[in-house]
């Protein structure tokens, strides 16, 4: 607790000293219309904080989010509870690996040293967030249990002049475990910077992500006392030291992309008077400005355009550190061209066409067998052709290795996508993907003789606000390949289907709030392909103001389950999953009670996690087969939002 003080100390005096440098700046970008400068409310400087998603040879912001002040979801300590529309498995605690239960084959092209085990905790280019503010913004958050948990959050970014942002955001993960030797402490780190010239002509953004993970696993059994001498052999045929097992991830990404408007993108804009106003209200007179500006309006451009040119370049770096050792490397460059530069809202250009190539160099290692420097060069393509409301658009990429021989790898994708109304509230969509990948190198490293995966993929969803989201799906696959449980690398002799369905809705009446989430699938080959066939998770709970504008709460209960199957297995020592047909995990409820307050800016939550263990005769269930899930535990915690 003193640790956590002292940093809640430190970051509130360098956001005083950082908001006080900043007072003498003043806003000096044009807007539409009249503005008051004036005292605002928190949603009035909340609408001012804004970020958006790194998007690869993008020099478009498609859409800008607002973070929200809103007490919901904050109920969820473990972020893989916190994925909305994905369910995962995970071993208990938050920082451990975990599995998809629902599969996604439409992914863009790609070389994996090994499939990501962290991609719900860990920091990625795709996750990060880049921010635009007029006014600074800072967040601190902790949250503990009962037990010896603790999540501890702190993020700040502002605008240091028109255009020009940074911003950091940091998480310290440390979960407790259920058995007697399985320790995380995880960080998470990133910072980002983004500017954009008064015509937003010129765009530049600069990554940096850190990771670091250490886990202490102990093979996950309910009884250490199971074992003789600390050793004994998993189903993998693997020795395992359960009492000093521990892994450690060290990854690093770098990026950097600047991009250059040949044409002009906005509007200009011409100062026209400056008026001194007093404004009386209960009783007391304030003085402001009023400035009035108009705009030029530019003319109509061509689709046959001069573009916008690009370049990003990115460094990734990634090591596993256990009994063995595992390295990868990946130096990449990819620059583009697009003439896709005009702003929607003004005029839409009826064909975009971005094309651009990616040279690509990689180093890997694996347990001690050094693969060298691989290079290829990705080729890519994208097109969209407006209809009327709607549009199509086109994808195409492929990758090629200068050091190896066989086909290369290539994505070709099309989506029809037809908004119902101008504001996109409901949207139908129907996709088809076609993707030859080379498997994962740590496949290719167990066995040199595996072909490419090719998968298959047609699927159409509809939306309606946030209200409805339905999507249906089927992916075939050929050569399909996975770990079995001798941890041999093995390839699909048959194809196969998977077939799934995905249902989200948010339904309130009043106070009365139900949010839902549905998944229904079914593999014509299980063995190749595993999946549940049902999973759902139900979020009943009330929103009420007790106090406009100052306090709100909710209370209410969380209930996921997902049906029985052969769930793959996690090997510790390898830090590999592979396919096994002993035991069936799943067939089990999880039942939370949470109530969330929202105290001004700050947002107060107590969870009482896996309510239904209270109760249960035996402890039957499991994350995965051999790892006891999570039992009850009292979860709470504050999250603080600054806008100064």
């Amino acid at each position: 607790m003193k640790r956590l003080l002292l940093i809640i100390l430190a970051l509130a005096i360098a956001h005083t000293i950082w908001a006080q440098a900043d007072t003498s700046h003043t806003d000096s970008n044009p807007v539409r219309g009249l503005e008051y400068h004036k005292e605002e409310p928190d949603s009035v400087k909340q609408s001012k904080v804004r970020y958006f998603f790194y998007t690869p040879a993008q020099t478009k912001i498609f859409e800008m989010h607002l973070p929200q002040l809103s007490a919901t979801g904050i109920q969820f300590t473990d972020p893989l509870d916190a994925l909305n529309g994905n369910y995962y498995l995970s071993l208990g605690v938050m920082g451990h690996p975990h599995l998809a239960l629902f599969s996604d084959a439409t992914e863009p092209l790609g070389l994996w040293l090994i499939t990501d085990r962290f991609s719900g905790y860990a920091k990625r280019l795709h996750n990060v967030r880049f921010y635009q503010t007029r006014t600074p913004y800072s967040m601190l958050s902790y949250n503990t249990s009962l037990k010896k948990d603790y999540v501890i959050r702190a993020a700040h970014t502002q605008n240091i002049m028109p255009g020009w942002n940074v911003s950091f955001d940091y998480t310290l993960m440390r979960p407790d475990g259920d058995n007697s030797s399985i320790y995380a402490k995880d960080h998470f780190l990133d910072a980002t910077t983004n500017y954009f010239s008064r015509d937003a002509r010129l765009q530049a953004k600069a990554a940096v992500v850190w990771n670091s993970m250490r886990n202490d696993e102990n093979g996950g059994l309910t009884d250490d006392g199971y074992f003789t001498g600390n050793y004994s052999t998993n189903y993998a045929g693997m020795p395992v030291n359960i009492y000093n097992m521990q892994t450690r991830h060290n990854e690093l990404t770098l990026m950097g992309s600047v991009s250059y408007s040949l044409v002009p993108q906005f509007e200009s804009y011409r100062d026209r008077d400056s008026i001194a106003v007093s404004i009386a209200a209960d009783s007391t007179v304030t003085y402001d400005t009023i400035v009035v500006t108009d705009t030029i309006q530019a003319r109509q451009p061509h689709m046959f355009n001069a573009g916008a040119i690009g370049m990003e370049m990115m460094y990734d770096r990634r090591k596993r550190v256990a009994v063995d050792s595992t390295m990868w490397r990946e130096y990449s460059m990819r620059l583009f061209w697009t003439n896709d530069v005009y702003p929607d809202h003004r005029w839409r250009n009826p064909v975009k066409v971005t094309l651009g190539i990616q040279p690509r160099y990689i180093f890997a290692d694996i347990e001690g067998d050094s693969l060298g420097f691989r290079s290829w060069v990705d080729p890519f393509a994208r097109i969209e052709v407006a209809l009327g409301r709607g549009c199509i658009v086109g994808e195409a990429e492929s990758r090629k290795s200068f050091n190896t021989q066989g086909m290369p790898d290539s994505r070709f994708a099309a989506t029809l996508a037809y908004p119902f109304d101008s504001a996109r509230n409901a949207e139908a969509e129907i996709k088809a993907v076609r993707t030859s990948r080379t498997p994962d190198l740590r496949l290719l490293h167990y066995n040199q003789n595996l072909d490419a995966v090719v998968t298959s993929f047609i699927g159409t969803r509809f939306h309606y606000k946030d209200v409805v989201d339905i999507a249906v799906q089927a992916t075939h696959y050929n050569h399909n390949t996975w770990f079995d449980t001798t941890l041999k690398a093995v390839e699909g002799t048959t194809p196969f289907w998977l077939y799934q369905a995905r249902l989200t809705t948010h339904l309130h009446w009043g106070w009365f709030h139900i949010d839902m989430q549905h998944l229904i699938q079914h593999s014509t080959d299980t063995t190749q392909m595993p999946v549940p066939r049902l999973a759902t998770k139900n979020s009943i709970y009330t929103d009420i103001v007790l106090i406009k504008g100052v306090l709100r709460a909710q209370i209410g209960v969380d209930i996921r389950y997902h049906s029985l199957f052969f769930s793959p297995n996690y090997d510790p020592y390898t830090g590999l999953f592979y396919h096994q047909r002993t035991a069936k995990v799943g067939g089990y409820l999880w039942g939370d009670v949470f109530l969330n307050l929202q105290l001004k800016r700050a947002e107060f939550y107590v969870k009482a996690g896996h309510l239904n263990a209270l109760w249960e005769e035996e402890r039957k269930y499991f994350s995965l087969p051999h790892y006891p899930g999570r039992g009850f535990s009292l979860f709470y915690g504050i999250t603080w939002n600054f806008f100064d």
